[in-house]
């Protein structure tokens, strides 16, 4: 499998791996199981040496740093007791080395996204190897459109010319595969509601 792996199973297979200038598309309906699938592909990219960008606009950054660090504590260590002061202090320095910008931006936009990109690769131009973003119809778009199914492709548009600028995947989520009406701008697309593993059994490979 070429391009990058995320590490969770249903996800790899589906993709078949995240390449650079190309936009993916996971749909998970489950509210909560949709954040931790969000956090968990995050944490896994990240963990296989992957600069990830995640633009969570349902959670704020206090909140999504709370989770990755809970699966990070799982992944590395799950019978470790969690109140165990020394240890989680050593997973939040080890954690804090792993390659993840987290934006909380309120109103997500093609300018913001590009001016965060611009920030982050100020000084390295290769800070950044994917961008993950939590949930595409909050994109505040940039064209004055008429109906929400003309605002996703137009968001869908915009984060497919994000790719190709950048030369990196783009993977956004999304609640309803019914709102992709319109996949042009898609390269792979996986739904949950296809998926016989339920995403509170995915497992790291």
């Amino acid at each position: 499998m070429k391009g990058l792996e995320t590490g969770i199973e249903q996800i790899d297979r589906g993709l078949r791996g995240l390449k650079d200038g190309k936009l993916y598309c996971i749909c998970s309906p489950a509210e909560e199981g949709r954040t931790n699938l969000i956090a968990q592909t995050v944490m896994g990219l990240a963990t296989r040496d992957n600069s990830v960008l995640l633009f969570s606009l349902e959670k704020d950054r206090r909140t999504m740093f709370q989770m990755l660090f809970d699966i990070y504590w799982q992944m590395c260590d799950a019978d470790a007791q969690f109140d165990d002061i020394e240890r989680r202090h050593l997973m939040l320095y080890k954690m804090g080395k792993l390659p993840i910008w987290i934006e909380d931006i309120s109103e997500l936009s093609y300018a913001s996204i590009q001016a965060t990109i611009q920030r982050i690769c100020l000084l390295n131009k290769h800070a950044i190897e994917v961008i993950v973003v939590d949930n595409l119809t909050l994109i505040k778009t940039d064209f004055a459109v008429s109906s929400l199914e003309y605002a996703i492709m137009a968001n869908m548009y915009l984060l497919k010319m994000i790719a190709k600028k950048q030369k990196i995947p783009v993977l956004f989520f999304c609640k309803d595969d019914n709102i992709i009406a319109n996949d042009t701008y898609l390269d792979k697309f996986v739904s949950f509601n296809m998926l016989k593993e339920p995403i509170k059994n995915l497992k790291f490979c």
